[in-house]
Protein backbone atom coordinates (compact mmCIF):
# COMPACT_ATOMS: atom_id res chain seq x y z
CA UNK A 1 0.00 0.00 0.00
CA UNK A 2 1.10 3.84 0.54
CA UNK A 3 4.16 4.67 2.93
CA UNK A 4 3.60 6.50 5.67
CA UNK A 5 6.20 9.01 4.44
CA UNK A 6 3.86 9.73 1.26
CA UNK A 7 0.34 10.18 3.11
CA UNK A 8 2.61 12.78 5.38
CA UNK A 9 3.10 14.88 2.45
CA UNK A 10 -0.61 15.60 2.38
CA UNK A 11 -1.39 15.09 6.00
CA UNK A 12 -2.64 11.67 5.78
CA UNK A 13 -3.44 8.64 8.18
CA UNK A 14 -6.69 7.62 7.24
CA UNK A 15 -7.54 3.65 5.76
CA UNK A 16 -6.60 3.18 2.31
CA UNK A 17 -8.57 1.19 -0.74
CA UNK A 18 -7.26 0.59 -4.09
CA UNK A 19 -9.57 2.46 -6.70
CA UNK A 20 -10.18 1.16 -10.04
CA UNK A 21 -8.81 -1.43 -12.58
CA UNK A 22 -6.54 1.39 -14.27
CA UNK A 23 -3.77 -0.90 -16.67
CA UNK A 24 -0.74 1.66 -15.99
CA UNK A 25 -1.42 4.01 -12.89
CA UNK A 26 -1.58 2.60 -8.79
CA UNK A 27 -4.58 4.80 -7.13
CA UNK A 28 -5.76 4.87 -3.91
CA UNK A 29 -8.70 6.33 -2.02
CA UNK A 30 -7.36 7.65 1.38
CA UNK A 31 -9.55 8.68 4.46
CA UNK A 32 -12.68 8.30 1.49
CA UNK A 33 -11.92 12.16 0.84
CA UNK A 34 -8.98 11.79 -1.36
CA UNK A 35 -7.12 10.12 -4.40
CA UNK A 36 -3.80 9.30 -4.22
CA UNK A 37 -2.12 7.95 -7.14
CA UNK A 38 1.25 6.63 -8.47
CA UNK A 39 2.44 7.37 -11.88
CA UNK A 40 3.63 4.62 -13.92
CA UNK A 41 7.42 5.72 -14.51
CA UNK A 42 7.93 2.72 -16.56
CA UNK A 43 5.32 4.50 -18.99
CA UNK A 44 6.04 7.96 -18.12
CA UNK A 45 9.35 8.65 -18.00
CA UNK A 46 9.34 12.33 -16.61
CA UNK A 47 5.86 11.76 -15.09
CA UNK A 48 6.32 15.47 -13.36
CA UNK A 49 5.32 16.87 -16.21
CA UNK A 50 1.86 15.52 -16.31
CA UNK A 51 0.95 17.08 -13.83
CA UNK A 52 2.20 20.83 -15.25
CA UNK A 53 0.19 19.76 -18.27
CA UNK A 54 -2.73 19.10 -16.48
CA UNK A 55 -2.28 22.56 -14.92
CA UNK A 56 -1.92 24.68 -17.73
CA UNK A 57 -5.49 23.93 -19.31
CA UNK A 58 -7.25 23.29 -15.89
CA UNK A 59 -8.79 26.94 -15.65
CA UNK A 60 -10.24 25.26 -19.22
CA UNK A 61 -11.63 22.30 -17.70
CA UNK A 62 -12.01 23.18 -14.15
CA UNK A 63 -15.44 21.91 -13.40
CA UNK A 64 -15.20 18.62 -15.49
CA UNK A 65 -11.89 17.38 -13.85
CA UNK A 66 -10.56 16.36 -10.52
CA UNK A 67 -8.98 19.50 -8.44
CA UNK A 68 -5.24 18.78 -7.76
CA UNK A 69 -4.45 18.98 -4.19
CA UNK A 70 -0.93 20.61 -3.16
CA UNK A 71 1.23 19.01 -0.65
CA UNK A 72 1.62 20.46 2.99
CA UNK A 73 4.37 22.23 1.73
CA UNK A 74 2.38 23.48 -1.62
CA UNK A 75 4.17 21.01 -4.13
CA UNK A 76 2.17 19.67 -6.78
CA UNK A 77 3.44 16.22 -6.49
CA UNK A 78 6.02 14.49 -4.70
CA UNK A 79 8.82 11.63 -5.63
CA UNK A 80 9.73 9.49 -2.99
CA UNK A 81 12.80 7.35 -2.32
CA UNK A 82 12.41 5.04 -4.73
CA UNK A 83 11.77 7.89 -7.72
CA UNK A 84 8.16 7.46 -7.83
CA UNK A 85 5.73 10.21 -8.02
CA UNK A 86 2.97 10.75 -6.30
CA UNK A 87 0.33 12.98 -7.17
CA UNK A 88 -3.49 13.85 -4.99
CA UNK A 89 -6.73 15.04 -6.19
CA UNK A 90 -10.42 15.45 -4.15
CA UNK A 91 -12.23 12.07 -4.24
CA UNK A 92 -15.84 12.34 -5.44
CA UNK A 93 -18.17 9.65 -4.75
CA UNK A 94 -19.33 8.28 -7.95
CA UNK A 95 -19.76 5.04 -9.63
CA UNK A 96 -17.41 3.71 -12.64
CA UNK A 97 -17.93 1.75 -15.47
CA UNK A 98 -16.11 -0.76 -17.32
CA UNK A 99 -18.84 -1.40 -20.00
CA UNK A 100 -21.13 1.32 -19.90
CA UNK A 101 -25.17 1.21 -18.94
CA UNK A 102 -26.90 1.76 -22.13
CA UNK A 103 -29.15 5.15 -20.51
CA UNK A 104 -25.55 6.23 -19.80
CA UNK A 105 -24.01 6.57 -22.80
CA UNK A 106 -25.28 10.04 -24.20
CA UNK A 107 -23.59 11.79 -21.04
CA UNK A 108 -20.91 10.21 -21.74
CA UNK A 109 -20.94 11.72 -24.91
CA UNK A 110 -21.83 15.22 -23.42
CA UNK A 111 -19.23 14.92 -21.37
CA UNK A 112 -16.07 14.12 -23.82
CA UNK A 113 -17.83 16.62 -26.37
CA UNK A 114 -18.04 19.54 -23.62
CA UNK A 115 -14.07 18.64 -22.62
CA UNK A 116 -12.94 19.15 -26.49
CA UNK A 117 -14.95 21.89 -27.24
CA UNK A 118 -13.58 23.65 -24.22
CA UNK A 119 -10.43 23.15 -25.12
CA UNK A 120 -10.72 23.59 -28.72
CA UNK A 121 -9.22 27.19 -28.78
CA UNK A 122 -6.73 26.45 -25.78
CA UNK A 123 -3.22 27.28 -27.24
CA UNK A 124 -0.83 26.55 -24.32
CA UNK A 125 2.24 24.56 -25.19
CA UNK A 126 1.87 20.78 -24.03
CA UNK A 127 5.06 18.56 -23.10
CA UNK A 128 4.38 15.22 -24.22
CA UNK A 129 3.63 12.34 -21.68
CA UNK A 130 4.84 9.54 -24.07
CA UNK A 131 6.75 10.03 -27.34
CA UNK A 132 5.18 8.71 -30.68
CA UNK A 133 1.39 8.66 -28.85
CA UNK A 134 -0.61 7.95 -31.30
CA UNK A 135 1.30 7.69 -33.82
CA UNK A 136 -0.38 5.23 -35.96
CA UNK A 137 2.76 4.90 -38.39
CA UNK A 138 5.28 4.23 -35.38
CA UNK A 139 3.37 1.79 -33.43
CA UNK A 140 2.67 -0.31 -37.05
CA UNK A 141 6.99 -0.07 -37.31
CA UNK A 142 6.85 -1.21 -33.74
CA UNK A 143 4.95 -4.52 -34.80
CA UNK A 144 6.80 -5.36 -37.37
CA UNK A 145 10.22 -4.89 -36.19
CA UNK A 146 9.35 -6.63 -32.93
CA UNK A 147 8.06 -9.21 -35.24
CA UNK A 148 11.25 -9.40 -36.63
CA UNK A 149 13.33 -9.47 -33.15
CA UNK A 150 11.73 -11.90 -31.65
CA UNK A 151 11.59 -15.95 -32.41
CA UNK A 152 8.10 -16.68 -30.75
CA UNK A 153 5.06 -14.54 -32.17
CA UNK A 154 1.40 -15.45 -32.49
CA UNK A 155 0.15 -16.46 -35.59
CA UNK A 156 1.51 -13.99 -38.77
CA UNK A 157 -1.74 -13.17 -40.09
CA UNK A 158 -2.89 -10.92 -37.15
CA UNK A 159 0.29 -8.55 -38.59
CA UNK A 160 -1.21 -9.05 -41.82
CA UNK A 161 -5.02 -8.14 -40.20
CA UNK A 162 -3.49 -5.17 -39.02
CA UNK A 163 -2.10 -3.71 -42.62
CA UNK A 164 -5.65 -4.56 -44.39
CA UNK A 165 -8.22 -3.17 -41.45
CA UNK A 166 -6.22 0.13 -41.20
CA UNK A 167 -6.53 1.45 -44.58
CA UNK A 168 -4.92 4.10 -43.05
CA UNK A 169 -6.13 7.79 -44.17
CA UNK A 170 -4.74 11.24 -43.19
CA UNK A 171 -7.16 13.09 -41.23
CA UNK A 172 -8.35 16.75 -42.43
CA UNK A 173 -9.65 18.37 -38.92
CA UNK A 174 -8.52 21.21 -37.00
CA UNK A 175 -5.65 20.00 -34.87
CA UNK A 176 -5.99 20.72 -30.74
CA UNK A 177 -5.46 19.81 -27.26
CA UNK A 178 -7.15 16.29 -26.52
CA UNK A 179 -7.98 14.15 -23.80
CA UNK A 180 -5.79 11.63 -25.35
CA UNK A 181 -7.63 8.68 -23.80
CA UNK A 182 -11.18 9.27 -24.06
CA UNK A 183 -12.87 5.73 -22.71
CA UNK A 184 -15.98 5.67 -21.00
CA UNK A 185 -14.28 3.97 -17.82
CA UNK A 186 -12.44 7.10 -17.30
CA UNK A 187 -15.94 9.05 -16.53
CA UNK A 188 -17.32 9.25 -12.80
CA UNK A 189 -21.55 9.05 -12.78
CA UNK A 190 -23.44 10.52 -9.74
CA UNK A 191 -24.50 8.33 -7.16
CA UNK A 192 -28.31 8.33 -8.30
CA UNK A 193 -28.64 10.01 -11.68
CA UNK A 194 -26.85 9.14 -15.39
CA UNK A 195 -25.10 13.17 -15.27
CA UNK A 196 -21.16 12.44 -15.35
CA UNK A 197 -19.57 14.41 -11.93
CA UNK A 198 -15.67 14.16 -13.86
CA UNK A 199 -13.52 13.23 -15.91
CA UNK A 200 -10.77 11.52 -15.14
CA UNK A 201 -6.89 9.89 -15.94
CA UNK A 202 -5.53 13.43 -17.89
CA UNK A 203 -2.03 12.24 -17.78
CA UNK A 204 -2.29 11.64 -21.98
CA UNK A 205 -3.19 15.48 -22.41
CA UNK A 206 -1.70 16.46 -25.67
CA UNK A 207 -1.86 18.62 -29.02
CA UNK A 208 -4.23 15.99 -31.28
CA UNK A 209 -6.97 15.72 -33.65
CA UNK A 210 -10.36 15.50 -31.74
CA UNK A 211 -10.99 12.35 -33.99
CA UNK A 212 -8.52 10.75 -31.90
CA UNK A 213 -10.75 11.02 -28.94
CA UNK A 214 -14.16 10.69 -30.41
CA UNK A 215 -13.04 7.20 -32.47
CA UNK A 216 -11.27 6.20 -28.78
CA UNK A 217 -14.74 6.92 -27.03
CA UNK A 218 -17.28 4.86 -29.87
CA UNK A 219 -14.90 2.08 -29.55
CA UNK A 220 -14.92 2.19 -26.39
CA UNK A 221 -19.24 2.22 -25.86
CA UNK A 222 -18.78 -0.69 -28.56
CA UNK A 223 -16.73 -3.03 -26.67
CA UNK A 224 -19.02 -6.19 -25.16
CA UNK A 225 -22.11 -5.27 -27.36
CA UNK A 226 -22.42 -8.18 -30.34
CA UNK A 227 -26.31 -7.24 -30.73
CA UNK A 228 -26.55 -5.07 -34.07
CA UNK A 229 -29.58 -3.33 -32.78
CA UNK A 230 -28.27 -2.34 -29.54
CA UNK A 231 -24.84 -1.06 -30.93
CA UNK A 232 -26.96 0.90 -33.11
CA UNK A 233 -29.08 2.77 -30.96
CA UNK A 234 -25.85 3.39 -28.30
CA UNK A 235 -23.64 4.21 -31.07
CA UNK A 236 -26.73 7.27 -32.00
CA UNK A 237 -26.85 7.88 -28.05
CA UNK A 238 -23.10 8.81 -27.95
CA UNK A 239 -23.00 11.04 -30.95
CA UNK A 240 -25.80 12.79 -30.44
CA UNK A 241 -24.35 13.23 -26.76
CA UNK A 242 -20.90 14.36 -28.49
CA UNK A 243 -21.58 16.65 -31.49
CA UNK A 244 -24.43 18.34 -29.37
CA UNK A 245 -21.52 19.95 -27.27
CA UNK A 246 -18.78 19.79 -29.77
CA UNK A 247 -20.08 21.03 -33.78
CA UNK A 248 -18.12 19.78 -36.53
CA UNK A 249 -18.96 20.33 -40.63
CA UNK A 250 -20.73 17.86 -42.48
CA UNK A 251 -17.07 17.81 -44.62
CA UNK A 252 -15.52 16.24 -41.73
CA UNK A 253 -18.57 13.65 -41.10
CA UNK A 254 -15.98 10.93 -43.06
CA UNK A 255 -13.09 11.32 -40.94
CA UNK A 256 -15.20 10.87 -37.68
CA UNK A 257 -16.55 7.76 -39.18
CA UNK A 258 -13.46 6.34 -39.77
CA UNK A 259 -12.12 7.62 -36.57
CA UNK A 260 -13.25 3.97 -34.17
CA UNK A 261 -11.17 1.83 -37.30
CA UNK A 262 -8.12 3.46 -36.78
CA UNK A 263 -8.21 3.66 -32.99
CA UNK A 264 -8.92 0.26 -32.49
CA UNK A 265 -6.40 -0.92 -34.59
CA UNK A 266 -3.90 1.19 -33.55
CA UNK A 267 -4.42 0.14 -30.01
CA UNK A 268 -4.67 -3.43 -31.03
CA UNK A 269 -0.81 -3.54 -32.51
CA UNK A 270 -0.45 -1.45 -29.15
CA UNK A 271 -1.42 -4.69 -27.47
CA UNK A 272 0.05 -7.28 -29.75
CA UNK A 273 3.54 -5.71 -29.49
CA UNK A 274 3.35 -5.51 -25.55
CA UNK A 275 2.46 -8.93 -25.61
CA UNK A 276 5.32 -10.08 -27.67
CA UNK A 277 8.06 -8.29 -25.38
CA UNK A 278 7.01 -9.64 -22.36
CA UNK A 279 3.97 -7.41 -21.32
CA UNK A 280 6.24 -4.40 -20.31
CA UNK A 281 3.26 -1.71 -20.76
CA UNK A 282 -0.03 -3.15 -20.07
CA UNK A 283 -0.89 -4.87 -16.97
CA UNK A 284 -2.00 -8.42 -17.38
CA UNK A 285 -3.08 -10.98 -14.98
CA UNK A 286 -2.61 -13.83 -16.97
CA UNK A 287 -0.49 -15.04 -20.33
CA UNK A 288 -1.68 -14.19 -23.44
CA UNK A 289 -4.01 -11.63 -21.77
CA UNK A 290 -2.93 -8.88 -23.88
CA UNK A 291 -3.17 -11.28 -27.34
CA UNK A 292 -6.90 -11.58 -26.87
CA UNK A 293 -6.89 -7.82 -26.28
CA UNK A 294 -5.36 -7.43 -29.49
CA UNK A 295 -8.05 -9.80 -31.27
CA UNK A 296 -10.73 -8.31 -29.62
CA UNK A 297 -9.76 -4.73 -31.22
CA UNK A 298 -9.41 -5.95 -34.39
CA UNK A 299 -12.47 -7.62 -34.22
CA UNK A 300 -14.30 -4.54 -33.28
CA UNK A 301 -12.10 -2.85 -36.19
CA UNK A 302 -13.60 -5.28 -38.36
CA UNK A 303 -17.28 -4.34 -37.38
CA UNK A 304 -16.89 -0.50 -37.81
CA UNK A 305 -15.24 -1.33 -40.95
CA UNK A 306 -18.42 -2.95 -42.06
CA UNK A 307 -20.91 -0.17 -40.83
CA UNK A 308 -18.50 2.93 -41.63
CA UNK A 309 -20.93 4.10 -44.02
CA UNK A 310 -23.85 4.06 -41.55
CA UNK A 311 -22.23 5.53 -38.76
CA UNK A 312 -21.18 8.78 -40.99
CA UNK A 313 -25.01 8.92 -42.01
CA UNK A 314 -25.75 8.72 -38.27
CA UNK A 315 -23.13 11.89 -37.08
CA UNK A 316 -24.47 13.82 -39.97
CA UNK A 317 -28.22 13.36 -38.70
CA UNK A 318 -26.65 14.87 -34.95
CA UNK A 319 -25.11 17.44 -36.84
CA UNK A 320 -28.06 18.40 -38.93
CA UNK A 321 -30.27 18.30 -35.21
CA UNK A 322 -27.47 20.76 -33.58
CA UNK A 323 -29.53 24.07 -33.26
CA UNK A 324 -27.38 26.80 -34.30
CA UNK A 325 -25.79 29.24 -31.63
Amino acid sequence: MISNTVLAQWGLSGPQAKLGNGLINDTFCVDNRVVLQRINKQVFTHPKLLVTNFKKVYDNVRELVPRLLPTVGGADCFEDSDGDVWRCSVYYQSRNFQTLPDEMVYAAGQAFGLFLFRLRDCTVPLEPAIPNFHDFEHYLKDLEQVWIDHDEQPDRSLLDRCRKIAKHKPFTVRGQIIHGDCKVNNLLFNLTSNSVVRIVDTDTLMWGYPVWDFGDLVRSVAMDNQHADRLKKRLASVCAGFFEQYPITKVEAECYAFAPIHMSVMLGMRFLTDHILGNKYFKVERVGENLDRAREQFEIAERFDSIQEELQTTICACISKRPTK
